[in-house]
């Protein structure tokens, strides 16, 4: 399976981190989905929510959407929730057709680079494997986290199913859905333009 790395062209050499702390309260994200949906982070306290940032163009990233949308679909109403989040430079033009393509049915929101950087506290001067999956449970506290080259994607779809079932056997604060209509059309998500940097793919 192909997998892509990606290194940013750092103005962030201050604030560089060499590795994440698993063990933290997850940022505050507030999005905004292809279908116009607000989604706030912070109101999804209460459910395990499993954030994969992702390249559109990336062959593992599609495919481990696609298995998220079996994932939420099987698991939603037991409090699961999934989030794509693409961060490649044409993420916010490209998500739409994404979603239809691959027939990708949890929300899908197209990030800020930066913010990748800073959420996962990820060094930007170190090339990186995507997805890169965060796993947050119902408390909001970030359990775990994986890159694409990690061995957790060896036999990926019966961990996400341990790692997830794990998280919702867990008491949590009372569930949101912390999803709001914001407009009646699909809309594409409105992002700022995302700093330069050209994936190189790795097998």
């Amino acid at each position: 399976m192909t997998r892509k790395q990606f290194i940013l062209a750092a103005p962030f050499a201050a604030t560089l981190m060499r590795g994440a702390d698993v063990a933290r309260v997850a940022p505050e994200l507030l999005l905004t989905d292809t279908s116009g949906r607000q989604i706030r982070l912070s109101l999804l306290r209460g459910k395990v929510v499993v954030l994969e940032f992702m390249l559109t163009t990336c062959p593992h990233c599609q495919n481990t959407a696609k298995l998220m949308s079996r994932l939420q679909k099987e698991y939603g109403s037991r409090g699961f929730q999934a989030i794509s989040l693409p961060f490649n430079d044409e993420a916010p033009s490209a998500a739409p057709a994404f979603v239809a393509t691959h027939q990708v049915t949890h929300p899908v929101v197209a990030i800020q680079r930066e913010r990748v950087y800073e959420f996962a506290q990820l060094s930007p001067i170190i090339r990186h494997s995507v997805p890169i999956m965060v796993f947050i449970d119902r408390r909001g506290r970030i359990r775990a986290q994986f890159e694409g080259d990690a061995a957790f994607f060896q036999n990926e779809e019966a961990n996400f199913r341990l790692k997830i079932l794990e998280l919702l056997r867990e008491p949590g604060s009372r569930p949101t859905d912390g999803v709001t209509p914001t407009r009646k059309s699909p809309a594409p998500t409105s992002v700022s333009t995302l700093r330069p940097a050209t994936p190189t793919e790795s097998r």
